[in-house]
């Protein structure tokens, strides 16, 4: 490539002049035209008549330029809706002219008619007609070519897509902050099959420079130009390519590209793989374009034309780093009549109306479903969720997704110890120790003995009786609108279901303190924790004087269902004693907050400067594997092995605990801690913001990725907005994004996304919520 540079065409436009003069017999006058290797030149002669005078690069070899000849006569020879360029002979009757230029290097040189039109860059609104018209074009291209043929085309191309890992090799030339981003990138590249595809000679430049527009009767892509870089190779790459460049600057890129997808595929039908690589194909051309820039760039810094798609390139890959390649694959699945998620069609199956009547017919009652109308969901990948029409939906809400939807070395790790085995604990496994040890290296001592569930409720029914077994006591203090689980125990020590519709209220063993609400709560100033500890210290009195014995004080690190609620600094430390000077054990159940969320520490109950006696673990810890844990002393295990064999059918088994180690593979190598730290303390700022402008919201909360918005409908009463909460969710449903509503009073929002989520999403979720609020 360097070398093609240094031979490229040194021609004035006088020379050019001359050259046309003593070539071809014209008088005409000469203007620059944008070339990467060549030179080209726009002729006018007295009468208004215009040609294009195309000089090659050194390099170029007679063979390839007859290729480009044959392949315009060929493709003009089609009627293709499309205008091509004449090919005009020199006067000694040649296609194709050699000179020498002052360098002393051979250049060939031909002369084309010329065709008027906008070139694509130009055109201020690329409209769904435009963007259709280009895929129909291409379609046409391609579908002609596919019965061309020609030795030349057969070529090693640095352009040619197959061969990106010469771009590849030029990362180091990148601005250092962003070269791992290309190298993911490229890392998509490198899993494409280029065996499964079809190849056929292609144009390989559709860029937005080579395709020209006519404005009227309306606005339709009426010529490609430039066939210097034809090659032999996948077909569908030369949509890709298109893809690329159609993308830049535009506000809904895969939008754009779907539009083009859609016609391209009506008129010249994509195969199912073409259309499973095309977005990372779009994704490498894109990476191509700004490594190769970078070397030409220092070879040639005075040619403009190397860097005219540079800085937007730059901004398009960063925009698209911020998502999942899975999505814009679906979208183009969607655009060409394919289901959306392979294997599944919902097109052909039921509706989601349908499926909601079933739904209703074999599914209890007492099932809720959120959103109105119901969302048909599909698939999920990193923090997306995406229907069955291919829409895609920003998650903010679903904390068990915790390191990403369908997070490939999550699911990898399933597949594999999946083939090879799952069983009980009652053999010896490997997987088994290394997770428990894991597992317990993140907590402090003496909390170092694991017993591996299935769930958050069924380790928090463990804990109890662990707490019991140690203690002889059979009491339990819980906070109001607490919740800890499904199971028969479980609802009887949660007031947000027994204190709920259907519950039976709170049971005589059970002790409710108040919640530590510094917002809303009856003590708010900076000793709140003091009073709120009061009422713990309270509850154990009330149980001695009931003549019951405390068995533990459950305590989420962070209220959840309590409406995303932060404990006031030392009011578990407090707490902590209060029980134990009583004879209970504490426990900290971590279903909700646990594994980095807090960003600053790795469990919740850390940021409380606690040790807990019990720590119990579920939804985030399997990433949607249903896997829980619970962790205790040494004594309270000790305490528990009274003689009674505790077995648990699918506790522990390796699959689990091959998910349960890849989460913490994933946790620690994305750095996803740091990341609720950043990402939480950007969003809650841009919340804080939208508080000053919005008088709805009463209150922002939280650590890391657990926020919670409070809406008010009076800041001085604290009147609960519960229906303006709901309505606001599901506006933001209708902009794709997803929230719900928790709280006594459902009037908070609950932000507790995948701990992927980025500053980009931070900023989708803070502009959309300013809108809504709005209205």
């Amino acid at each position: 490539m360097t070398t093609a540079l240094q031979k490229a065409p040194r021609i004035t436009l006088n020379d050019a002049e001359l050259l046309a003069a003593d070539l071809y017999g014209l008088d005409v006058s000469a203007a620059p035209l944008p070339s990467e290797r060549d030179q080209n030149f726009a002729l006018r002669n007295p009468s208004g008549e215009q040609f294009v005078l195309k000089i090659a690069n050194a390099e170029e070899q007679f063979e390839f330029l007859e290729l480009q000849d044959q392949l315009i006569c060929y493709l003009a020879a089609r009627e293709l809706d499309l205008e091509f360029p004449r090919i005009v002979r020199t006067k000694a009757g040649e296609a194709i002219a050699a000179i020498k230029g002052e360098d002393g290097h051979q250049h060939f040189v031909r002369l084309l008619t010329w065709i008027d039109g906008v070139c694509f860059a130009k055109v201020k609104r690329h409209d769904r007609k435009l963007l259709s018209s280009l895929g129909r074009a291409l379609a046409h291209v391609d579908a002609a070519l596919a019965q061309f043929s020609h030795a030349a085309a057969h070529r090693s191309f640095y352009w040619d897509l197959r061969n990106a890992g010469m771009a590849r090799g030029l990362i180091e030339l990148l601005p250092e902050s962003r070269r791992s981003m290309i190298e993911r990138f490229f890392g998509e590249w490198e899993k494409i099959d280029w065996s499964s595809l079809r190849f056929s000679v292609i144009h390989n430049d559709a860029n937005d420079y080579n395709i020209l527009v006519k404005q009227r009767p309306e606005q339709s892509v009426n010529a490609i130009l430039d066939y210097g870089d034809v090659v032999h190779t996948a077909t569908v790459c030369d949509l890709a390519i298109a893809l690329a460049y159609v993308m830049l600057d535009k506000p809904d890129p895969i939008g754009a590209a779907a539009q083009v997808v859609a016609a391209y595929h009506e008129t010249y039908p994509l195969t199912e793989t073409e259309v499973e690589v095309l977005y990372r194909l779009a994704v490498t051309r894109l990476c191509c374009s700004v490594c190769f820039a970078a070397t030409q760039t220092h070879d040639a810094p005075d040619n403009e034309y190397l860097n005219i798609s540079n800085a937007p390139a730059w901004r398009l890959l960063e925009k698209l780093s911020n998502i999942s390649f899975d999505w814009p694959t679906r979208i183009f699945r969607y655009a060409c009549g394919l289901p959306v998620v392979k294997g599944q069609d919902s097109r052909k199956e039921r509706t989601s109306v349908e499926l909601l009547a079933a739904r209703e017919r074999h599914l209890g009652p007492s099932l809720s479903i959120s959103y109105q109308p119901p969302l048909h969901i599909v698939c999920g990948s990193r923090q997306y969720l995406y229907d069955a029409g291919g829409r895609h939906y920003l998650d903010c809400v679903n904390n068990v997704a915790h390191v990403g939807h369908s997070h490939p070395l999550v699911v990898r790790a399933a597949a594999e110890q999946m083939a090879i085995l799952n069983t009980n604990t009652r053999y010896l496994h490997e997987h088994l120790i290394e997770y428990a040890e894991r597992l317990t290296g993140t907590l402090p001592e003496p909390l170092s003995v694991v017993y591996l569930v299935n769930s958050g409720s069924e380790a928090n029914e463990l804990a109890l009786r662990l707490a019991r077994a140690h203690t002889g006591g059979n009491a339990v203090i819980v906070v109001d609108s607490a919740y800890h689980g499904n199971t028969s125990a479980m609802i009887d020590l949660s007031p947000y279901k027994f204190d709920g519709p259907g519950g039976k209220g709170c049971p005589s063993w059970v002790h409710k303190v108040m919640m530590p609400d510094v917002y809303r709560g009856a003590h708010r100033g900076p000793d709140a924790a003091r009073f709120y500890v009061d009422y713990v210290i309270e509850a154990a009195r009330k149980i001695a004087d009931a003549d019951q014995r405390l068995a533990a004080f459950f305590c989420e690190s962070a209220l959840s269902c309590g409406g995303q609620i932060i404990l006031p600094p030392g009011y578990l430390n407090a707490a902590y004693t209060a029980v134990r000077n009583a004879g209970g054990v504490c426990v900290a159940d971590e279903v909700q907050t646990g594994f980095g969320r807090a960003g600053t520490h790795f469990w919740m109950f850390e940021t409380q400067d606690v040790v807990p006696d019990i720590v119990t673990l579920g939804k985030p810890i399997g990433n949607g594997h249903p896997l829980g844990a619970v962790i205790t002393t040494p004594a309270i295990a000790a305490s528990f092995a009274n003689g009674m064999e505790y077995f648990n059918t699918f506790g522990g088994n390796p699959v689990s605990c091959a998910v349960g180690l890849a989460v913490l593979d994933v946790i620690r190598h994305e750095e996803l801690q740091q990341n609720a730290l950043e990402v939480g303390d950007y969003l809650k700022q841009g919340l804080f913001e939208l508080q000053n402008r919005h008088s709805l919201i009463g209150d922002v909360r939280g650590l890391g990725l657990f926020i919670g918005i409070e809406f008010v409908r009076n800041r001085e009463t604290l009147e609960p907005a519960d229906s303006e909460a709901t309505q606001i969710v599901e506006r933001m449903k209708e902009r794709c994004v997803l929230l719900s509503t928790d709280g006594p009073y459902h009037n908070i929002i609950k932000i507790k996304p995948p701990m992927i989520f980025s500053k980009a999403n931070a900023d989708l979720l803070i502009s959309g919520l300013d809108c809504v609020l709005k209205r």
